[in-house]
């Protein structure tokens, strides 16, 4: 069964290399999806804060869009990468969105284009839900640069779920049923 935060993701390979030239790998027996022939991780992208679809579009008043944006009267949140290393080969790159301070806001909008943007590190908390990964506490992450041209990475926080999650390595068949559908794969059996 598809979630119906998973349907409307956007779900792309990560393009940080050049491809051709090497043919794809086979696909997994249990799962049906074949990793990147170059080890790339599969980048999953939640298009909103989870908040959006609780509010009235009516009652919607925003600023900006990806990977700034503004809610009156709910908060500031910025786009950022979680990502998930996955048994056998796989990795998955969520791009999820925190939610953070107007301070951090503002510096992270003050610096995005410049030299300084390297050295940018923001705590918040993540805005949406990722599947399969049960609810995600209330509590704060780090998210930092690992690349100049990228947007920050979640990187540590003293919560044990997310220490978890950051630094262990999943199941992926497990990580990728809820998206079996948008990355043209059948779901994993059952055991």
């Amino acid at each position: 069964m598809t979630n119906a935060k998973t349907t409307s993701s956007n779900v792309s390979r990560s393009s940080r290399v050049k491809g051709g030239g090497k043919a794809s790998l086979e696909p997994c027996a249990c799962c049906g999806i074949a990793p990147d022939s170059r080890g790339r991780p599969f980048s999953i992208t939640f298009e909103q804060p989870d908040v959006i679809d609780q509010i009235h579009p009516q009652l919607l008043d925003t600023w900006g869009g990806d990977p700034f944006l503004a809610i009156k009267a709910v908060g500031f949140f910025i786009r950022v990468i979680l990502p998930v290393k996955l048994s056998d080969g796989f990795a998955v790159d969520f791009g999820t969105w925190i939610e953070i301070d107007n301070d951090d806001f503002r510096a992270a909008w003050q610096s995005w284009n410049f030299p300084e943007y390297k050295d940018l590190a923001i705590e918040g908390y993540v805005a949406n839900q990722i599947a399969p990964f049960d609810k995600f506490p209330h509590t704060l992450v780090k998210a930092t640069v690992r690349e100049p041209e990228q947007v920050p990475y979640l990187t540590s926080s003293d919560n044990e779920v997310f220490t978890k999650l950051l630094t262990e390595t999943w199941p992926h068949a497990s990580v990728l049923a809820p998206y079996a559908d948008l990355l043209k794969s059948e779901p994993p059996l059952e055991d």
